[in-house]
């Protein structure tokens, strides 16, 4: 597996369930796979979990580049990505 990177649209923020809470990644936030740029996915949606769901700049609606970096056993994304980042719209 590889990094990925893709467009997509924020679909719905869920609070983690108490039993998956950890590291203060305690939103899941939904998006629907609109285009791949670099990588592989076969899926049209793809989650997520961050801490702050607003300090990341992530609201239903929005549109974002989203990079995922694979750590051998899933993907990660980091939050700060989007920090006052003009990509979000």
């Amino acid at each position: 597996m590889t990094d990925l990177v893709f467009r997509a649209t924020v679909e719905r923020i869920d609070n983690a369930p108490l039993g998956i809470r950890g590291a203060f990644l305690d939103w899941i936030v939904h998006t629907r796979v609109l285009e791949i740029i670099a990588g592989t996915f076969a899926g049209d949606t793809f989650a997520f979990r961050v801490h702050s769901p607003a300090r990341a700049g992530l609201a239903v609606g929005t549109t974002c580049t989203v990079t995922a970096r694979w750590t051998g056993s899933g993907y990660t994304v980091d939050e700060n990505r989007w920090r006052g980042a003009p990509e979000v719209t």
